[in-house]
């Protein structure tokens, strides 16, 4: 490593746990604020289409104020306890392993995999049991 970069280094790296501390409460509520504009001007409709299409669709304003949406909803997550960025897909939580062996019982292999989320996968062949 260049001996000049050290220093800049040692710089960068002391002052990250520092800049992810929690804002004060009046901080988050500028940031909510901020939120709320952004999305009632359509930036998260224009976000939700994608990456590509925005690229060819929008002028580059707009872009930056669709970048700084990112910015202010990664700060409401992280440093204000929000959660913006994410939010849980999962509708019920999974059943355990032993409910769905209870659930799958008898049922032939492609109706027990069918609920499992593997999509277009063909279920596991059983090989047949020998007799002795």
């Amino acid at each position: 490593m260049n001996r000049s970069f050290a220093p800049l280094l040692a710089l960068v790296l002391s002052a990250a746990p520092a800049a992810a501390a929690p804002l004060d409460p009046e901080a988050c509520k500028v940031l909510n604020t901020e939120h709320d504009a952004m999305i009632g001007a359509g930036l998260k409709a224009d976000m939700d289409r994608g990456p590509v299409w925005a690229k060819a669709n929008l002028p580059e304003d707009r872009l930056k104020k669709i970048e700084r949406l990112i910015s202010v909803e990664e700060q409401l997550s992280f440093r204000c306890g929000q959660l913006v960025t994410a939010s849980p897909q999962i509708k019920e939580p999974p059943k355990p392993p032993e409910e769905k062996a209870a659930a799958a019982g008898d049922k032939p292999a492609e109706e027990v995999f069918s609920g499992l989320g593997f999509g277009d996968l063909p279920a596991p062949k059983r090989k047949p049991k020998k007799t002795p």
